[in-house]
């Protein structure tokens, strides 16, 4: 059974549900959205093209050339899309960006941007720049950048800007450096008088 909701925008570029209302644990089978945008959204499927939604709970996700701020998914996939947070158990990736993605399964990120990607299983990038990876396995292809790494094995070129001694040393000025100007800031600060 394929049920879709028919959906159309009104003025405001809201979305309006017509013929069907999916409220508490009621799930729709499919959704798709076309060159429109969604509230929440709780399907076994939803595909999205030209796109966006501020939450999705459902089995699978797929998002051409749209975005999302929050998806619960089994799989994700992302092509020319974005999202800002993903808890999902696979994610696939092409010319795509994403602030943070929480995965307990593998990752494949290509031709993508990421800032925090935390995964359970193996993570292969082709292409793409990470600002924060820790994953079990890494498999680095071509033309990547990565600046904090931890992960169990790296198979492939790492042009690793900060590896694990490196990260605990930023963290150790960081840190030393906050605090010493926290610090000049109540010393050497304005004083203020208190009236009474």
């Amino acid at each position: 059974m394929n049920e879709e909701l028919n959906k159309s925008s009104d003025a405001q570029g809201q979305v309006v549900e017509e013929n069907h209302q999916v409220e508490g644990e009621d799930q729709a089978d499919q959704v798709e959205i076309r060159q429109s945008g969604a509230d929440q959204i709780n399907a076994k499927e939803v595909i999205m093209r030209q796109a966006g939604a501020k939450y999705i709970k459902s089995n699978l996700v797929q998002v051409r050339q749209g975005g999302v701020v929050a998806v619960e998914t089994d799989r994700l996939e992302l092509s020319q899309g974005g999202v800002v947070f993903a808890n999902s158990a696979a994610v696939e990736m092409t010319s795509s960006h994403a602030v943070v993605i929480l995965n307990d399964g593998n990752a494949n990120i290509d031709q993508s941007a990421v800032q925090v990607v935390a995964t359970k299983g193996d993570v292969q990038i082709d292409q793409s720049n990470v600002v924060a990876m820790v994953a079990n396995q890494v498999s680095l292809e071509k033309n990547n950048n990565v600046v904090f790494l931890v992960a169990k094995n790296v198979v492939g070129d790492v042009n690793a800007q900060f590896g694990p001694k490196e990260s605990a040393l930023f963290g150790l000025i960081a840190g030393l450096s906050a605090g010493i100007l926290v610090l000049a800031g109540a010393l050497f600060g304005k004083k203020r008088i208190k009236k009474a």
